[in-house]
């Protein structure tokens, strides 16, 4: 596992196109913050820290398992929305290899979900810095809310992707717009709910994730190869 999540690193790091768009995105909030502090300084007070970055939490999500598409395919810039999409033949190296492919899932959601904290939490980071924490009592929910939700959207997300199979870079381009659904989703029930209901959902959706990729594992790969006794 160790060695997937280093190539897909590597594979990241040689993609300018795709670490530049991450990287716009992730700085948009503080610059966004930073600019209205200085033009309104009276304005960004009034902001709830923990709100907000709960809030951004299943957006950083989503956005880290999109940043990893690039490691799902051999030509992830490719515009044409009918060319096929080109395996690197990594996945097919750790089925022959005879180790199970619930790893290989997992192993490639290792990347998409530290995207996804490292942006969340520095932006947290950013908030509390800049002195938009209020802390109160529903404090903690929240902040649990802060640090599980990206890992559990990217999570979601890669393993649509991962299920998916899409044959046409198009089919995957809709593919990956499918994989915004939880995003979307929990942004309304944070929005809407509180951050122990947030919470309790989303570690019920986590666990649901997880069973479904156990389930969809052992379906989309068959042990077809088994051991002569």
């Amino acid at each position: 596992m160790k060695a997937m999540f280093w190539k897909d690193w590597t594979l990241l790091r040689k993609n300018p196109l795709y670490e530049a768009f991450g990287i716009g995105l992730w700085l948009f909030i503080p610059v966004t913050l930073a600019v209205l502090s200085m033009s309104a300084p009276a304005d960004p007070a009034t902001i709830d820290g923990l709100s907000a970055a709960q809030t951004l939490a299943p957006w950083y999500g989503f956005l880290g398992s999109e940043l990893a598409i690039c490691t799902l395919m051999a030509n992830p810039n490719e515009m044409d929305l009918s060319a096929a999409v080109e395996n690197d033949g990594t996945m097919e190296t750790w089925r022959a290899s005879g180790r199970p492919m619930l790893q290989y899932c997992v192993a490639k959601s290792l990347l998409p979900m530290l995207i996804a904290e490292v942006m969340s939490l520095s932006i947290f980071g950013y908030l509390a810095w800049g002195g938009l924490v209020h802390w109160n009592n529903n404090a903690i929910p929240k902040i649990v809310c802060i640090v599980l939700t990206p890992a559990v959207i990217a999570f979601a997300g890669e393993q649509i992707l991962l299920a998916s199979h899409a044959a046409s870079v198009g089919s995957f381009s809709v593919i990956s717009l499918v994989s915004s659904v939880p995003m979307l989703v929990f942004m309304i029930v944070t929005l809407m709910t509180s951050a122990t209901w947030a919470l309790i959902m989303l570690v019920a959706f986590g666990i649901l994730a997880a069973s479904l990729t156990i389930v969809s594992t052992h379906r989309r790969y068959p042990m077809t190869l088994r051991p002569i006794l």
